[in-house]
């Protein structure tokens, strides 16, 4: 696998405003990270008892310095360093992974996150900015006025404000609906959309956006809009949340939407999909429109990432992987899911070599591929400004 392929980071988040020091007794806040539970009893006793948590330490301790892969120093030595000049540590990691670029979901971590200018500025790379649409709902009701007096009004104050991101230069748009009210994408009749509308508890939707009817709805017109435009649209399937119903988001339930003449032209990237990643890589090979990616899946379960790629390669086309590394909040979570991919993948295709089924010349075209030019060409980065919001954007 060529050193120099740039890893196109599709679907990360920004950095805390705080992530300098990752110290924080009774344990370092990077922990969070590695569990998608909130539980205390989970943060102090069966992080550190992870495999792939381990492996991550010992990585790190490798850039950073520290003697050992014992947790507290590790800390010690990256908060040291993140001290001492936070840009040159953050581009340290990002130049060690090979990170060329970041597109980053602004709809997580409200404001006490980086906005994208500033996390562009401080990482020496571009920044796109992709869309998330659940905000953008949440930003028009807590707006409030005639636009929430009716149906037909949020629905087209929902689609302007999405046109406008796209305009303002938004790369993708992204949906959690799984996360929410599942991904059930079935047409209902007006009459059970308008009951839904007139049960809205506004202020509570305004804070999180979960409405089981609604929701499905502002995606399908979320499609359209991105149809027009040629953009993708992202859908975090699988795991990746606490409270997720995972029956609920099998990426195989987004078929109704893969027929839909209005949105069959919206690009759609399956983010995730563990368990989900033969029938996400089976829509990958079936519909032209469909992408797949692994992103949070190989960071945390690390020690099979490797298997979790082979498994999509047995059926998704080359030309339609991503990788990402869903990383938040610390710069060590953007490194760790891009080394994690390179490693993953260098282990599937040197095995296609050592077998004498790929060359080394074409295994190196693949994972420059995989690793950053299907992202670049689906969501048309070449010679495109990047994304850096005025005063930080965060829809």
């Amino acid at each position: 696998m060529p050193p120099a392929a740039a890893f196109v980071d599709h679907h990360c988040h920004s950095l805390t405003t705080a992530w300098a020091k990752a110290d924080a007794p009774p344990w370092p806040l990077w922990r969070r990270c590695f569990t998608e539970s909130t539980s205390e009893r989970v943060l102090a006793r069966d992080v550190p008892d992870l495999l792939g948590y381990r492996h991550f330490l010992r990585a790190l301790a490798g850039v950073v310095g520290a003697d050992s892969g014992d947790e507290r120093e590790v800390v010690a030595a990256r908060d040291q360093l993140a001290g001492a000049d936070a840009d040159a540590y953050l581009r340290r990691l990002l130049d060690h992974a090979g990170v060329g670029a970041m597109l980053v979901d602004t709809g997580f971590g409200g404001a006490g996150t980086l906005p994208p200018a500033e996390l562009e500025r401080g990482a020496g790379r571009p920044v796109w900015e992709v869309v998330r649409i659940e905000s953008v709902v949440e930003e028009v009701l807590a707006a409030g006025g005639p636009p929430t007096d009716t149906l037909d009004g949020l629905i087209d104050a929902f689609e302007e404000r999405i046109a406008e991101a796209i305009e303002g230069g938004a790369v993708a748009l992204k949906s959690v609906l799984a996360y929410r009210s599942g991904l059930r994408l079935e047409p209902v009749g007006m009459g059970e959309l308008r009951g839904a509308f007139d049960r809205l508890d506004l202020a509570a939707q305004a804070r999180r956006f979960d409405d089981p009817v609604l929701g499905p709805l502002l995606a399908r017109r979320a499609a359209e809009v991105a149809a027009l435009w040629s953009v993708p649209l992202q859908f975090h399937t699988g795991f990746g949340d606490e409270d997720i119903h995972l029956p609920g988001a099998d990426p195989t339930l987004l078929r109704p939407l893969l027929h839909d003449p209005r949105t069959e032209a919206c690009p759609i990237v399956l983010l995730h999909c563990y368990p989900f990643i033969g029938g996400a890589a089976t829509m990958a090979g079936t519909y032209p429109q469909v992408y797949l990616d692994l992103s949070l899946a190989l960071p945390l379960a690390e020690p099979i990432a490797a298997d979790l790629v082979r498994e999509a390669l047995g059926l998704c086309p080359i030309g339609k992987l991503l990788a990402a590394s869903d990383g938040h909040s610390f710069p060590e979570m953007h490194w760790w899911g891009a080394t994690v991919w390179r490693r993953a993948l260098a282990s599937v295709l040197g095995a296609e070599v050592e077998r004498g089924d790929l060359d080394e010349r074409t295994a190196d075209e693949l994972a420059a591929r995989i690793l950053g030019g299907n992202a670049q060409r689906l969501y048309g980065l070449d010679g495109r400004p990047s994304r850096s919001p005025q005063g930080g954007t965060n829809l």
